[in-house]
């Protein structure tokens, strides 16, 4: 333990008399401590972090495959990769998901494999307009039961219920946090109308900081509606039947898992009610000699896949992309702790002059690139620190027993080797002893 504070304290001495090769270096590990801290925190955001709902791990979401053969009539959400040939989507009809919805409940009555089964579905674009203000918000329709069936605690009042989401119930929505502070934060909200869209709606609810609801990572709804007031929002664009016209498929749904249920007993709880009413809401060919009947092999299957972090579309559309970020930001700290133990082996001295300008030009492009990355990050002076941190333990372990090898060698005085001149001085000595190997650290003083 001495010899490693005796170490700590020569590296210290050192970087106080070579500032020049202290700045290059506590700013190229900044840089690159910083640009992975900024970056994990955005995997992490998006990729990794689970929804902010108690036990998150039950909860399951739904969707669907089906071969290419099978129709349907019309669709509103994002897709993913599928395999060639198939189709898919997270997206359900309002009719199929209420007959899916009717069978949860009938088996959730007795020891079925889910305590609740909730839909959902973005409202991209929302005017709301209270006494004194207006603005165009982001909001979402979601069923009876929605809050309750994610775990949502609520910071003022309540969630949108089951006698909330039929028809002739009185209109009531639901604040984000976010948007609750942007029209004052005040506990006296709760039971104010909000207009929105032309209809008045009550303020029942503001739900916690941090929680934007299961849709995709990248949309935040502001307001949160009964699921049967979306055709008073959109009118004409709406997903539900209307003039004699099928709905679309546009509504997401997940479920909450019982104590000791698995996503499988979810599916196949569900799978023959959600197949049947699919393919008798399936419409008639759209092109003349296609045959109304589909092969059993495209029939629509059900899919239960985990639920924790939402719908996974738009997460996997960005994770290809943030993994390669990753790596590349990855491998230039690798290069920058490569470069601060190349000099600190090979002299600060050796890299002074032409080669300076040349690497320095190189690494300034590579930094300019994830330097704002930094410059984003609230607690920039970790990575300095980080970077503090790391220069002192690549000096003991390298520079250390080379310093140690020197006093030994030349029988030091004391005087002398708390002298960060003559400890420079013994270094090169000591090095240039050592099998005509260059020094080193080269001379304190040559900075």
């Amino acid at each position: 333990m001495g010899t490693l504070v005796q170490d700590v304290r020569y590296a210290i001495r050192w970087l106080r008399k070579n500032p020049g090769f202290t700045a290059v270096a506590v700013a190229t590990l900044a840089l690159g401590i910083g640009a992975n801290t900024a970056l994990f925190s955005v995997l992490d955001a998006v990729l990794l972090k689970s929804l902010p709902v108690r036990e998150p791990e039950r909860l399951v979401l739904f969707e669907w495959e089906a071969g290419r053969p099978f129709r349907t009539s019309g669709r509103r959400g994002s897709g993913m990769a599928r395999p060639e040939g198939i189709q898919g989507s997270s997206v359900f009809r309002y009719d199929i998901v209420e007959k899916m919805r009717v069978a949860a409940r009938a088996k959730s009555s007795g020891p079925g494999p889910m305590t609740a089964m909730f839909a959902f579905a973005p409202i991209y674009e929302v005017t709301a307009a209270t006494e004194d203000r207006a603005d165009l918000v982001g909001g979402q329709v979601v069923s009876g039961g929605y809050y309750e069936g994610l775990g949502v605690p609520f910071v003022l009042g309540r969630g949108i219920l089951e006698t909330d989401d039929r028809p002739g119930a009185d209109p009531v929505v639901v604040l984000s946090h976010e948007y609750w502070q942007r029209l004052g934060g005040s506990a006296d909200l709760l039971g104010k109308p909000l207009k929105l869209n032309q209809t008045s709606f009550t303020i029942v609810g503001v739900t916690p900081p941090g929680f934007a609801g299961a849709l995709q990572i990248d949309y935040l709804p502001d307001v949160s509606v009964p699921l049967s007031f979306e055709p008073a929002l959109l009118g004409a664009e709406t997903g539900m039947a209307r003039d004699g016209k099928p709905g679309i498929w546009w509504i997401n749904v997940m479920g909450r898992l019982a104590p000791g249920a698995t996503r499988e007993q979810a599916q196949q709880s569900l799978a023959g009610t959600f197949q049947a009413a699919a393919l008798e809401a399936m419409p008639p060919p759209r092109r003349d000699g296609d045959s109304a009947r589909i092969e059993a092999k495209d029939y629509p299957r059900l899919l239960a896949v985990p639920g924790g972090r939402g719908l996974r579309e738009h997460r996997a559309m960005y994770s290809r992309p943030i993994y390669g970020l990753f790596v590349v930001v990855a491998i230039v700290l690798l290069i920058s702790a490569a470069l601060v133990i190349i000099v600190t082996l090979g002299g600060w001295q050796r890299l002074q002059g032409a080669s300076v300008a040349v690497m320095s030009m190189i690494y300034a492009g590579v930094y300019i690139v994830f330097a704002f990355l930094v410059l984003r990050w609230k607690r920039g002076v970790l990575p300095v620190a980080a970077a503090l941190a790391i220069i002192l333990l690549i000096f003991a372990a390298v520079a250390g027993p080379a310093w140690r090898r020197c006093r030994r060698g030349h029988n030091a005085s004391a005087s002398s080797v708390n002298s960060a001149m003559s400890t420079g001085e013994c270094l090169q000595a000591g090095q240039a002893n050592d099998n005509g190997a260059p020094a080193v650290l080269g001379s304190a003083s040559g900075v």
